[in-house]
């Protein structure tokens, strides 16, 4: 077989290496300037990426700007708004009418308070209203035959202004801070009447004052409704001269506290409204088995909400008490009561008060009462049962949550325990822990704290609010 004569030809073939050689660098330089447009359009991404995130950031920027100043506006609409309402308040007629301000939870003096001052509302000529604190409490009120403006602003008619605004008298017993923006306001025109809501050995009012740093807008609201007050309603004379450090007010009257009444009678079906009556039930069950129910009602810790009590040694006292037979109540304060469902499955054993409930009927049902700084401490004297402080975190309550005002427990109503193996031990012993000199303390203390301990607080107070309606000339 013959040979390609093409492939025969030496210059042929050279011309073809010469061919081949420059497609390979037209095929290299065709793929450089490839990988260079390619480059080019990634970098012609890229700019256009960043100035998009630049447009992007400005555009951010320019919007939280505009959110800023239209809340700005709002604001200061909201605080013309308001101040507008209080003058109105002050200038507008008013008539017999009495509005009682709820605090987070249907309890309290107030809760006492509204309900005596119903029953004498006909032969004084009265119109009692209730401020709600939220659509729940609205029901319970209702549900018990009260009137009761809206919870929701947005609910509120002419009429419910009205009423608002023609009110001579408001009463609370706490600092007036309803959820609703204008509450304040259109009450602002009524004179004042503060029941508070216990005999206090913390600092408050004030002297609660917080430091520079967190002195801010809502630091600056709370010490503003401190007063000033037409009247303070307290427990005893001598006690005024102390009401007057926390609070501003005109007068001063030693009536007693509304809440206290019940535990000197059975409780009526409208005393029970808003109790934990599952509690209340188990407690009467087990006092009646020959049992011990023991109440623990701390307050809450500015750190560590709740949680402290577990590093306190609670679980340990709640299986002490288990294995004896008796029950232990945990009352926690209602600035922590929303982790009851949080702890609870930490402290086996132990019986949760249910949360933002009146624990006032609940008390005649406990044997002995376990408390560190609560005013609960005070009302408890009226049932001259065993109380025993407990204070596992003294050093780091007084530096972390509250300075005390503690001269009135000069002589303790009963042992102070700071340990979870103290407390156990003491509960569980024959006298809980009591000495003659506790029950001397607690009767001292009563009769210091306490003008009138006869469970007819809400009477003298009724007659009170009279008195306040007089002055307001209606």
């Amino acid at each position: 077989m013959q040979d390609s004569p093409v492939l025969e030809d030496p210059g042929l073939a050279e011309r073809l290496a010469q061919l081949e050689a420059t497609q390979a660098q037209t095929g290299q330089a065709i793929d450089q300037l490839v990988s260079a447009l390619l480059a080019l359009q990634d970098q012609a991404a890229e700019r256009a990426a960043h100035q998009a995130v630049g447009m992007s950031q400005g555009l951010a920027a320019h919007q939280a700007l505009v959110a800023k100043v239209a809340a700005l506006e709002q604001q200061l609409a909201a605080e013309r708004t308001q101040r507008d309402l209080a003058a109105t308040s002050r200038l507008h007629p008013k008539c017999r009418r009495v509005v009682f301000v709820g605090t987070t939870y249907l309890g309290c003096n107030v809760k006492y308070a509204w309900l005596a001052t119903r029953e004498q509302a006909a032969a004084l000529g009265l119109d009692v209203w209730w401020l709600p604190y939220n659509a729940d409490q609205q029901a319970q009120v209702e549900a018990l035959g009260g009137r009761c403006l809206p919870a929701a602003c947005g609910q509120w008619t002419p009429e419910h202004l009205h009423v608002a605004l023609s009110a001579a008298l408001v009463v609370t017993s706490d600092h007036l801070l309803n959820p609703n923006p204008h509450a304040a306001a259109l009450l602002a025109g009524a004179r004042h009447v503060q029941l508070w809501h216990g005999v206090s050995i913390k600092e408050i009012g004030l002297r609660n004052l917080p430091a520079g740093s967190g002195l801010g807008a809502q630091a600056a609201r709370v010490l503003s409704t401190c007063g000033p007050f037409a009247r303070l309603v307290g427990t005893a004379a001598a006690g005024e001269a102390e009401w007057r450090r926390w609070f501003g007010f005109a007068a001063y009257s030693a009536c007693g506290y509304a809440r206290n009444d019940v535990l000197y009678r059975e409780p009526t079906p409208a005393d029970l409204a808003n109790v934990d009556m599952t509690s209340y039930e188990w407690a009467r069950a087990l006092r009646a088995q020959g049992k011990r129910v023991v109440l623990y009602a701390p307050t809450f810790r500015d750190a560590e909400r709740g949680r402290w009590l577990l590093g306190a040694g609670l679980p340990q006292v709640a299986r002490a008490l288990a294995a004896a037979g008796h029950g232990l109540l945990l009352n926690l304060h209602p600035v922590e009561a929303p982790l009851a469902a949080e702890l609870a499955p930490q402290l086996p054993g132990v019986r949760f008060v249910a949360p933002r409930s009146d624990l006032y009927p609940l008390m005649t049902q406990a044997d002995a009462l376990v408390t560190d700084y609560s005013s609960v401490m005070f009302d408890w004297l009226h049932l001259n049962r065993p109380v025993l402080l407990f204070r596992p975190d003294h050093q780091a309550y007084v530096q972390r949550s509250r300075k005390l005002w503690d001269g009135k427990l000069a002589a303790l109503p009963g042992p102070l325990l700071q340990s979870a193996d103290a407390l156990a031990q003491a509960l569980c012993s024959p006298t809980l822990g009591q000495q003659p000199l506790h029950e001397r303390a607690r009767a001292a203390l009563r009769g210091q704290w306490f003008d009138h301990a006869d469970g007819r607080s809400a009477e003298r107070l009724v007659q009170v609010l009279a008195q306040e309606l007089t002055l307001a000339g209606v």
